[in-house]
C-alpha cells in the first residue's frame, strides 16, 4: 500500500493512501470531536462533529467520510469549526435525556461537559424530549433502550449488521420521531439473541445492559482486566469491569484477534456464575453417606493416603484421571503430570474425546497434526466455506460473524452439510441435508464429481501427497461407484446439489472447511474426516492463507488440554509415549528416570469408565469434568462409578457427579485464576486473575500440585503459573518461543518456534507435519451403522448444543441473562412423525433407547429435522439424553456415537 504524507494543522503525518481520514487522525492522537464513527463500521456522516477544512475545498466537510491522498491539508480545530461543533451538539442535545446514573460511558456527556454545554446558560436550544413522547423498550432479557437518549447515530444498527451479520435492528418513523426498533417493534419479541454488540458500540447510554445496573458506578472506580472468555473455544479476549469484588461487566477487546470486540450472549453476560451462591468453598468429605466440611490438610490427606493404598493394592494402572477443557493449560499439564508420575500411568484423558477426538485422529494420520489449519479472522475472506456437521452461529457465534461477513459483503458460497437446519442457513448458497449417518457416502460422491470432471490439483497431488497420482488412483477407483443416483440413494441429497456443491469447492481460491461434531461423534467419525482431507488433498485445497481445515474447539481449553499432552497416548507437543525416545526428552525436563515413565498407552475416556465397570480401576480423579451428564450410556456410566472404591471430584459447583464423590475439592472460576487457554486456531491467550476466590477454593494446579507432594513425588518448584508455563515450553517445542512477557498484550499462534518468531498463522504452507513431511490420503468406504431404526425403535436420535447453554450447564445455567432466554429441554420431532405417532407440539413424551429412557420432554414440532429424525440438547440434567445414547467406539479414534441412537417416542 502506498504510504503518502498529509498535514492537520500544521502537523505532518505518514499515512496509507485512502485511509479514512478521521482514523488517521485518531492514530496520531487528534480527537477530532465526533459520536457515529466507529473504525468497525463503514462511515455515517450523521452526527457531523467530526467536520474539518480541507484546503482546495468549499466549506466543511464531516472527516469520517473522507478518504487522505497525498498532499491533503487538513484544518481540525479553528474558531469556526469549534462553534459549529457546539451548535450541532446543542441541538442534539434539546432532544436528548442527559439524566446520567454512572452505569455506563457515555461518549455524549463528555462531549457536552467539554463544550461547557454542561451550563445550560450556554445553550441555544430549549429541551424538547419529554414533549416528544419517546418509548422505553426494556423486553429483552438482558440490555434496556431508551429512545429519548438516541442520537441516532446508527452505530447499533450497523454493528448488528456489519459486525454481527444479524440485521435485527431498524428505525421507525422518520425524521425527528424516530427510534430504534429490534425486529418488527419490541426487542424481546425480535430474533435478537443477545450478543450485545449494539451496548458496546452504542455513544450515549440509549442501549444499555440489564446486569448490575442498581449496583455499578463507573465513577466510584472500576477496576477493569483483560482476560480470556471461558465458555466456547474461539478464545474471545473480555475485559471485565470489576466493583466490590465481583465481575459486574463484560466488554469485547476491540483490535485484538480473535474477537476484535466481537462477543456472543454467553461472554457478555455469562459471568454471574462466578459469584453465585452455589459455589463450592471449602472441601467436603463423605462420612456415612454425607458430605461434610472439611479443612484442606485433612481432605487432601485423605486423598493421598487412598490413592497411594489403592495403587499399593492393586497395582499402578489401577488409578485414573479426567483433566479438564474449562481448566488453564497449567492445571492440565500439572494433572497430566500426576497421573504419569504420580500413578505411575497414562490413563488421562478428558472431554475431547466425546467431541472432536476423530477429527484430531484422522488430521494427525493425514496431515501430521491435528489443529485448525488456519486463523479465524481468514473466514472473513473466504471465499468458499464448507461447513460440515457444525452448528457455529449457536455454538461459535463470534467465528459465525466472519463467516456471515464473507457470505453477506463478498458473496463468498456457504455450502452446509447438516442432517439439521441450522441459522447459517439463512446464509448459505447450498445445503446439503444427509440422513444421519451417510456422511462417508456423500462425500465420496463430491470426490468422485471432482475426479471425473477433472478438478483435481495435480501439480498438488504429485508434490504433497504420499505416493502421489498413485494413491490418488486408489482413491479414484474406490468412489467410482458413487455416482450421483447411488449417493442420493443412500443418503437423500439431490444429485444436482451435491454436484454443484463439489464443484464449487474444488474451484474455489480460499476455501475453508469448519467441520463440527456432527461429523465427529460417530462411530464412522474418523472415517468422516478421512474424507473430507482426501477431497481437500486431491484439489490441494490446504497449505496457504485462506485454504485448510479448521475445526472449532466446543470448550475454552479443548485445543490446549491436547496441546499439553493430557492424553492417554501423546506427551505435550504429540509426541507418542510408547517412543523410547520421546520419554527420555521428557523424563529430562522433568527430572526422572525414563523408566518411571510408563511406556504402555493409557486407556481413554469411555475406556477408563468401561475398566472402572469392569474392576481394573479402582480410583479416579476427576478435574472439572461432569461425565454423570456428558459421558455416553449413562446407566452403564453410573454402574461405573458406583464401583469405584475412591473418588475425588473437583470443580466449582455441585454437579451431577459429585454425589458419587468420596472427597470433592473446591477449585477456582476463570476470573479466579491465572494461566493460559489455547483457542481453536492454536492461539496461546492470557487468562487473568480480577476477583478473589470464595470462601477456600483454591487454583486447580495448587491442589494437585499439593496432592503429588503428599504422595510423596513433588511434581516441581512452582511459584507461579509462569513457572509452569516456562516448563511447558522446554517440553512442547510448538510453543518453545512463547512466554507470559510475549503474551500480555496478544495471543501468538503455535507452533512458534523461538523467542523471535512472530507465530504460525497457517500451517502446511511448504510441508505437512507427518514424517516424510506429505500428506496422506485414506480412501474409505460407507458402512452402514450398526444401530439402525427398527420396528420398536424407529426413529433416529441426534443431539447437540445450543446458544444459551454450555456444556453440562453448570455454568451457564447459574446466569439469569442465559437462563432467561432458555431455560427448558425439548425434542425437535418432524410434522411427519408427530402425526405418526400422535404426538402434538408443546406435549410432554417420554423417550425411550435399548439403553434407557427419559421422559417429561416437551416437544417442538419442526420441519429443522428430517421425518424419522430427532434432534435433543444435551444440557439439561433434568433431561440426561445422554442415557440413551451407546457407548460403542470409533475404533480409531476411541470416540463414542452420540449423534446416531435409535429410539421410540411416547405419549
Amino acid at each position: 500500500m502506498k504510504q503518502i504524507t498529509i498535514t492537520i494543522d500544521n502537523q505532518k503525518i505518514n499515512a496509507t493512501e485512502g485511509a479514512n481520514l478521521l482514523q488517521v487522525a485518531k492514530d496520531h492522537d487528534i480527537a477530532i470531536p465526533h459520536l457515529c464513527y466507529h473504525k468497525k463500521l463503514s462511515p455515517t456522516g450523521a452526527c457531523r462533529l467530526c467536520i474539518v477544512k480541507i484546503e482546495g475545498q468549499r466549506g466543511m466537510v464531516a472527516s469520517c467520510a473522507v478518504h487522505v491522498s497525498d498532499g491533503m491539508k487538513v484544518t481540525a480545530f479553528d474558531e469556526e469549526l469549534e462553534e459549529a461543533r457546539k451548535y450541532l451538539l446543542d441541538y442534539l442535545l434539546s432532544e436528548h435525556n442527559e439524566e446520567y446514573d454512572g452505569t455506563y460511558h457515555d461518549e455524549f456527556r463528555e462531549l457536552i461537559y467539554k463544550y461547557g454545554l454542561n451550563n445550560k446558560e450556554n445553550r441555544r436550544f430549549p429541551s424538547i424530549w419529554k414533549e416528544l413522547g419517546y418509548p422505553a423498550d426494556e423486553t429483552s432479557p438482558v440490555l434496556a433502550y431508551d429512545a429519548a437518549k438516541c442520537i441516532r447515530c446508527f452505530r447499533c444498527i450497523k454493528g448488528c449488521d456489519e459486525v454481527q451479520g444479524k440485521n435485527v435492528l431498524s428505525f421507525t418513523n422518520r425524521g425527528i420521531l424516530s427510534y430504534i426498533i429490534g425486529g418488527f417493534d419490541k426487542w424481546g419479541e425480535s430474533e435478537c439473541d443477545g450478543c450485545g454488540e449494539c451496548i458496546q458500540l452504542c455513544p450515549t447510554g440509549a442501549i444499555v445492559e440489564k446486569p448490575h445496573r442498581e449496583s455499578i458506578n463507573i465513577e466510584n472506580g472500576i477496576k477493569k482486566v483483560r482476560s480470556t472468555c471461558p465458555y466456547c473455544g474461539v478464545g474471545c479476549q473480555l475485559e471485565l469491569w470489576v466493583q466490590d469484588g465481583k465481575v459486574v461487566r463484560s466488554n469485547g477487546v476491540e483490535g485484538v484477534s480473535p474477537n476484535d470486540g466481537r462477543l456472543c450472549v454467553k461472554g457478555r453476560f455469562g459471568y454471574d456464575y462466578v459469584s453465585h451462591p452455589d459455589r463450592l468453598t471449602t472441601p467436603l468429605i463423605k462420612k456415612d453417606g454425607k458430605f461434610a466440611e472439611a479443612s484442606w490438610d485433612e481432605a487432601l490427606d485423605l486423598v493421598a493416603r487412598k490413592f497411594g493404598e489403592i495403587k499399593e493394592k492393586y497395582g499402578r494402572k489401577s488409578l485414573a484421571g479426567y483433566a479438564s477443557a474449562k481448566t488453564t493449560n497449567e492445571d492440565n499439564y500439572l494433572f497430566m503430570k500426576l497421573v504419569r508420575l504420580v500413578f505411575g500411568n497414562n490413563n488421562v484423558d478428558y472431554c475431547t474425546r466425546l467431541c472432536h477426538a476423530s477429527t484430531v485422529t484422522a488430521m494427525l494420520r493425514s496431515l501430521g497434526d491435528g489443529a485448525g489449519s488456519n486463523s479465524i479472522e481468514d473466514y472473513e475472506t473466504s471465499d468458499c466455506m464448507l461447513v460440515t456437521g457444525n452448528n457455529m452461529i449457536e455454538t461459535h457465534p463470534v467465528t459465525a460473524t466472519f463467516v456471515k461477513y464473507a457470505a453477506q459483503r463478498h458473496d463468498a458460497k456457504i455450502i452446509i452439510i447438516d442432517p439439521k437446519w441450522t441459522p447459517l442457513v439463512k446464509d448459505a448458497h447450498i445445503w446439503l441435508q444427509p440422513r444421519l449417518g451417510s456422511d462417508v457416502a456423500l462425500l465420496n460422491g463430491m470426490i468422485r464429481v471432482i475426479v471425473k470432471e477433472d478438478l483435481i490439483d495435480r501439480e498438488f497431488i504429485e508434490k504433497r501427497v504420499e505416493d502421489g497420482m498413485e494413491a490418488y488412483e486408489a482413491l479414484k477407483a474406490l468412489v467410482e461407484k458413487y455416482t450421483p443416483e447411488y449417493t442420493e440413494e443412500i443418503t437423500g441429497v439431490p444429485a444436482e446439489l451435491m454436484q454443484e456443491a463439489a464443484r464449487i469447492y474444488a474451484k474455489a481460491e480460499r476455501p475453508l472447511i469448519a467441520t463440527g461434531m456432527g461429523y465427529s461423534q460417530q462411530v464412522t467419525g474418523t472415517h468422516n474426516v478421512f474424507c473430507l482431507i482426501n477431497m481437500m488433498l486431491i484439489t490441494g485445497q490446504i497449505g496457504r492463507e485462506g485454504a485448510g481445515l479448521n475445526p472449532p474447539r466446543g470448550q475454552n481449553n479443548v485445543q490446549g488440554v491436547s496441546d499439553v499432552g493430557a492424553s492417554p497416548f501423546t506427551y505435550p507437543g504429540y509426541i507418542s509415549v510408547e517412543d523410547e525416545e520421546n520419554r527420555r526428552k521428557v523424563a529430562k525436563v522433568w527430572g526422572v528416570d525414563p523408566d518411571e515413565l510408563d511406556g504402555e498407552k493409557g486407556l481413554s475416556t469411555v475406556e477408563i469408565m468401561q475398566a472402572a465397570y469392569d474392576g481394573g480401576i479402582r480410583g479416579m480423579y476427576i478435574m472439572g469434568e461432569n461425565p454423570m451428564l456428558t459421558d455416553p450410556n449413562l446407566n452403564h456410566t453410573e454402574e461405573a462409578i458406583k464401583k469405584l472404591e475412591f473418588l475425588v471430584v473437583q470443580d466449582i459447583f455441585h454437579t451431577e457427579t459429585t454425589p458419587y464423590a468420596d472427597v470433592i475439592l473446591p477449585a477456582t472460576a476463570f476470573a479466579e485464576s491465572e494461566g493460559t487457554y489455547v483457542n481453536s486456531d492454536r492461539r496461546v491467550l492470557r487468562v487473568r486473575k480480577a476477583v478473589d476466590p470464595p470462601g477456600e477454593s483454591r487454583q486447580d494446579w495448587e491442589i494437585v500440585a499439593e496432592i503429588a507432594r503428599r504422595m510423596g513425588k513433588p511434581l516441581g518448584n512452582y511459584r507461579h503459573e509462569s513457572d509452569i508455563w516456562d516448563e511447558i515450553a522446554k517440553t512442547a517445542p510448538i510453543f518453545a518461543g512463547i512466554s507470559y512477557d510475549r503474551l500480555e498484550q496478544h495471543g501468538i499462534q503455535w507452533p512458534c518456534p523461538d523467542k523471535g518468531h512472530p507465530g504460525t498463522a497457517t500451517l502446511f504452507e511448504e510441508r505437512f507435519n507427518t514424517p516424510n513431511g506429505l500428506g496422506k490420503l485414506h480412501p474409505v468406504d460407507y458402512a452402514e451403522q450398526s444401530e439402525r431404526a427398527s420396528e420398536e425403535y424407529p426413529l433416529i436420535l441426534n443431539t447437540g448444543r445450543i446458544l444459551y447453554q454450555y456444556h453440562s450447564s453448570t455454568m451457564s445455567r447459574r446466569n439469569k441473562a442465559l437462563t432467561d432466554f432458555a431455560n427448558d429441554a425439548y425434542v425437535l420431532v418432524h410434522p411427519t412423525d408427530a402425526s405418526k405417532f400422535g404426538i402434538a407440539d408443546r406435549q410432554k413424551v417420554k423417550i425411550i433407547s435399548r439403553r434407557g429412557e427419559i421422559e417429561n420432554i416437551s416437544v417442538n414440532v419442526s420441519e429443522e429435522v428430517l421425518p424419522g429424525e430427532l434432534f435433543m440438547p444435551f444440557h439439561y440434567s433434568e433431561a440426561p439424553v445422554n442415557r440413551l445414547t451407546r457407548d460403542e467406539l470409533d475404533p480409531y479414534s476411541k470416540i463414542a456415537p452420540f449423534k446416531l441412537s435409535a429410539v421410540r417416542i411416547e405419549a
